[in-house]
């Protein structure tokens, strides 16, 4: 009898790689410290989807987060920086559904529709969160303060949180 695999699952691993991705780039044309910390982030995930580990999974995106925020504080445009922290988001969640399914399941077993899915549920609630949000800064009268966009990250955030 042949050992099972426990590493995280190859579909979810590549998905959460992309999305962190996306959270790197697009927030780290807006600011080199944005830049830095994401990719600190980027590597930091990776090396938790590489060892099957959550603390750095969840440091890294957590890396991704901040460097979306000081590309915010530096002047990154709201769409930007919505589309940056649901990437970051969209990553851990999905990096930590591939820790998971590898854990229980075993990265031979067929689970890509289950993970295909998984990310794509995740990213359409943080798409909606974001373009929720983002009509309502947009709906507000003046000038929005950075506040108004940190409280909506945190939203969309606690919103992923509790579908997770």
């Amino acid at each position: 009898m042949s050992r099972i695999d426990r590493s995280p699952a190859p579909l979810g691993r590549r998905l959460s790689l992309a999305a962190a991705l996306v959270a790197l780039l697009s927030s780290g044309l807006y600011s080199w410290l944005a830049l830095a910390l994401g990719a600190i982030g980027f590597l930091t995930l990776s090396v938790g989807l590489v060892r099957g580990t959550d603390r750095p999974v969840t440091l890294g995106a957590a890396g991704l987060a901040s460097g979306t925020l000081a590309a915010g504080v530096e002047g990154a445009p709201a769409p930007v920086v919505l589309v940056s922290v649901v990437a970051a988001i969209v990553a851990w969640d999905v990096a930590g559904n591939a820790l998971g399914v590898g854990r229980q399941l075993g990265r031979e077993a067929e689970t890509r529709r289950a993970e295909a899915v998984h990310a794509a549920a995740s990213a359409a609630v943080g798409l909606a969160t974001a373009g929720a949000g983002y009509g309502l800064y947009r709906a507000g009268t003046g000038e929005q303060p950075v506040a108004a966009l940190v409280f909506l990250l945190v939203a969309a955030v606690l919103l992923l949180e509790t579908l997770d």
